[in-house]
């Protein structure tokens, strides 16, 4: 039986138009994976089309083939109109298209009826989906919702490294213990294709393994990772930029979001749990990324000594509040992922919650944290 990594290969091999799919709230790490692998597919001549929903944060604009992204794709598929000949000739078509209304005109001596017409759905242009960095279809958001068809009748590489991965692809290249999604495609891609990893996948790649490791300070931190990490630097990798653009060099904006996250942070001395709530008009007007929240709340945790957790919970003008729960350790994070339906990252965990109101959401999380610390 083929590896996981082979049965990789053997899909991304014989696919040549290809869809790349990021999580709804993509990372430095989904995002470099996702830049990395389509520049390659394109190196190799192959249709590639890179999804990502949400604006890219400022302290990636220095990442190499942003100009791929799109938020949105073309037709899917064609419809097609079958009309059957056999008995019934047609003789003349035309169209028109007037106010918003298509009308297909069909001329000939025989009467149509309803019966001699079919509409079908042809088939999806893409040949391969490649998931990036989500443990399940649901974490795709929007974009799933709106062509879930698509996801059941194309094959799908699963490429995750979080322990709660549901394994939903028919190719699943999911590794825990690799630190981050970008090691996993590293050393897939210096396995199969090492003379087409030119500087600026390597640069993507080390980008998403210096962001998840906390630039290798972190525990998810391996002999492997080192070893990619130094490969990719041989590679062309900008490890000096790329270490520029995420540790030295804070945007305006997110001074201004540490700034008001600090100001209104609240630490239970009891519990030791550091709460931050951001209100809807402050989301609306901070537009923070999930790139800097998840950036932020590992911050909380260095500022604030032998914290059991950090907590942000925001709300966006939805009907639910979403939130981030960053801790060291893993048994409390790993209930509440199975408690709230949540996506687990190495010392974080996303989820939402069913309650608007920011203090009666804190209210309900609270009674989940407490009893297990």
């Amino acid at each position: 039986m083929l590896s996981s990594k082979q049965q990789a290969f053997e899909l991304f091999n014989k696919s040549q138009n290809i869809l790349i799919v990021l999580p709804a709230n993509h990372t430095t790490d989904s995002l470099g994976s996702g830049l990395a692998l389509a520049m390659l597919a394109r190196e190799l001549g192959k249709k590639t089309d890179l999804i990502a929903q949400e604006p890219v944060a400022e302290k990636l604009s220095f990442l190499p083939g942003l100009e791929m992204l799109k938020s949105e794709v073309a037709p899917l598929r064609d419809f097609i109109i079958s009309i059957d000949t056999s008995e019934k000739k047609i003789k003349q078509l035309r169209y028109e298209n007037k106010d918003s209304v298509l009308k297909i005109f069909l001329a000939g001596p025989d009467k149509l009826e309803q019966k001699d017409i079919r509409l079908d759905p042809g088939p999806f242009n893409y040949d391969a989906l490649i998931v990036i960095d989500a443990p399940d279809l649901e974490t795709l958001g929007q974009f799933y919702e709106k062509y879930t068809d698509l996801f059941f009748e194309k094959p799908i590489l699963n490429i995750d490294h979080k322990s709660g991965n549901e394994y939903f692809g028919e190719v699943n290249l999911v590794e825990p213990t690799a630190s981050s999604c970008a090691e996993i495609i590293a050393d897939f891609l210096n396995s199969f294709f090492p003379n087409q990893i030119f500087a600026p996948i390597a640069t993507c790649l080390l980008a998403g393994i210096i962001e998840e490791t906390r630039s290798f300070q972190k525990t998810n931190t391996t002999p492997q990772t080192f070893n990619l990490a130094s490969l990719l630097i041989t590679q062309g990798a900008e490890k000096e930029k790329i270490v520029q653009f995420l540790y030295k060099t804070k945007p305006l904006k997110y001074l201004r979001l540490w700034g008001r996250l600090l100001s209104s942070l609240d630490v239970d001395r009891e519990k030791n749990l550091a709460w931050v709530a951001i209100e809807p008009a402050e989301f609306e007007q901070l537009q923070p990324s999930f790139d800097d929240l998840a950036a932020i709340s590992e911050e909380i945790n260095d500022l604030v000594p032998q914290l059991n957790a950090s907590i942000l919970l925001w709300n966006d003008n939805s009907d639910w509040t979403e939130a981030l729960v960053q801790s060291l350790k893993p048994e409390l994070l790993q209930k509440l992922n199975l408690e709230l339906g949540g996506s687990l990252k190495n010392h974080q965990v996303f989820f939402k919650i069913t309650e608007q109101d920011l203090t009666l959401a804190r209210a309900n999380l609270a009674s989940l944290i407490n009893p297990l610390l």
